[in-house]
């Protein structure tokens, strides 16, 4: 995988607003197919998707002409060629400061988190070395994907920010998370969570999380990635998913984990 290259550019909050899941959630037609099928390409939930497709011909550093607040960050991913990263955090922030907020988005149709045949665990990889490369320390390094009851895209995209510090000081205790290769509860406020420990590189989160909860509940569970001094947590949170209804028992805007304020 090539090195990101990297530029920055910032968005009216009017723009930043077009991400917020739990305002708008996942209003595509057909949720069984991607942004590509009719009954879905003009909904709002594909404007994300509309914004790669106008936008993935840009080169390094350049700003998209059809969608001026964005810019095209460029990463390789063999089999999948690119991934456009863009840039969303408030404009008055100043982001050579850190944190920022991010947007890893494949250059190729995958629904979400539960589109087994078509997610990349590679995407990964390359927003934790985006993180790295904007000088995020890796122990605040979180990446998070939200389920669909609390995404507002119908492209699967990987949130990029800092950890929260209550998040933060939970996982690195090890005595509510031992490294010992097992998943186990964190509790924070109501909400439960289960964090397993990893001292490697990127596997594929999205198999380590799926065997646990069975891939017919990958829709209602959301991920995240937080960075530890030595090493990773993999930490999910979410029910289970009748697709009759489809609809889930319980499910959580984990992206409310990251940190975007701006940098004093």
């Amino acid at each position: 995988m090539n090195k990101l290259h990297l530029t920055r550019r910032l968005i009216p909050f009017a723009l930043l607003t077009q991400f917020s899941a739990e305002i708008l959630g996942d209003t595509a037609p057909n949720l069984d197919k991607d942004c590509t099928d009719p009954s879905n390409f003009a909904d709002p939930a594909c404007s994300l998707w509309l914004s790669v497709e106008d936008c993935k011909d840009v080169q390094p550093g350049d700003s998209c002409p059809h969608h001026p607040p964005y810019i095209k960050h460029i990463g390789e991913i063999s089999a999948h060629s690119y991934h456009t990263v863009f840039n969303a955090i408030y404009d008055s922030c100043d982001t050579s400061k850190g944190p920022g907020h991010w947007l890893v988005v494949p250059n190729y149709p995958v629904i979400g988190v539960e589109d087994h045949a078509h997610r990349d665990p590679r995407s990964w990889k390359l927003a934790w070395d985006l993180a790295k490369d904007e000088n995020i320390p890796t122990e605040d390094i979180a990446l998070a994907i939200n389920p669909l009851p609390k995404r507002s895209k119908h492209q699967l995209h990987i949130h990029v920010g800092k950890l929260m510090d209550d998040m933060k000081s939970a996982i690195n205790n090890n005595q509510i998370v031992p490294h010992d290769g097992h998943w186990h509860q964190v509790k924070l406020g109501n909400i439960t969570y289960y964090a397993i420990f990893d001292d490697g590189q990127f596997t594929d989160p999205f198999t380590m999380v799926s065997k646990k909860v069975g891939e017919e509940n990958m829709a209602c569970n959301g991920i995240i990635i937080a960075g530890a001094k030595t090493g990773f947590y993999v930490l999910h949170t979410g029910g289970t998913y009748d697709s009759g209804s489809n609809s889930c028992t319980y499910s959580v805007f984990v992206e409310g984990q990251l940190n975007y304020s701006c940098p004093p």
